[in-house]
């Protein structure tokens, strides 16, 4: 998991030093949204969130209560969206260790995504890192081992999410400041490194594995710390989402 966060905070960062700041979905054109029960089910794995603490020397020190809350911020968030649109959802409870291992790979092959469809060139144009045998198509799949979890859940879609967010210590803030202010007196500006919001959000076809829609969500202004309602993530992680 530790790697998982280094490498998409990498991603991440050349991603906002390009601009990119702004989430961006992705639907595979080729999806066909197709339910199978009269009513629409969805599944919605246990998103996998960690919130930590930046300190002043830049490790990160992960936070559980954070993480508690956030887990429920988003939680309550993604129902709530759900039950506007009509949409039945089930949780993943005391999942398989098959279905462990196929969160695993989703996020394995989410940071493959962030990384060959959301570069540095933008999303609006050809990426430098994007496969020669996929391009810009939302081309991805968890395999068809998802079938078990579609007769696990009788859900015919699942919803996965990964977020990652850290904030700065005291003495992080205090460390910022003093660099602000001998970067000015040098005369060369400095913006100093702090915590950013990054996740991204999966809709899968449990029938064939398929990814078929993806969103990117960056953001270094929400706090999912705080019990308060906060939409501001579950928005910008469904942002488009054809259910």
């Amino acid at each position: 998991m530790k790697n998982t966060y280094l490498h998409v905070a990498g991603v991440v960062i050349a991603l906002v030093l390009a601009g990119c700041t702004t989430p961006t979905s992705r639907t595979n054109t080729t999806a066909n949204f197709e339910w199978t029960s009269p009513t629409k089910r969805i599944l919605i794995v246990e998103p996998d969130i960690q919130l930590s603490l930046l300190d002043a020397g830049g490790v990160l020190e992960p936070r559980a209560d954070w993480t508690d809350t956030a887990r429920g911020v988003i939680d309550k968030g993604l129902r709530e969206h759900f039950g506007k649109t009509g949409t039945e959802v089930v949780s993943a409870e005391e999942p398989t260790e098959r279905e462990v291992q196929l969160m695993k790979l989703h996020n394995a092959v989410g940071v493959a995504i962030l990384t060959h469809l959301y570069g540095p060139q933008g999303s609006s144009s050809a990426g430098a890192n994007q496969l020669p045998n996929k391009g810009s198509a939302l081309d991805w799949t968890l395999g068809p081992g998802t079938a078990e979890m579609r007769d696990h859940y009788d859900a015919d879609y699942a919803l996965f999410v990964f977020v990652r967010d850290s904030y700065s210590s005291a003495a992080k803030k205090a460390l910022d400041v003093l660099t602000v202010i001998a970067g000015a007196a040098l005369g060369v500006g400095i913006i100093p490194a702090g915590g950013v919001q990054v996740g991204f959000a999966s809709l899968v076809d449990l029938r064939t594995g398929n990814i078929v829609w993806f969103n990117r969500a960056i953001d270094g202004m929400g706090d999912l710390r705080e019990e308060a309602k906060d939409e501001r993530a579950t928005n910008q992680l469904l942002k488009d989402i054809p259910i």
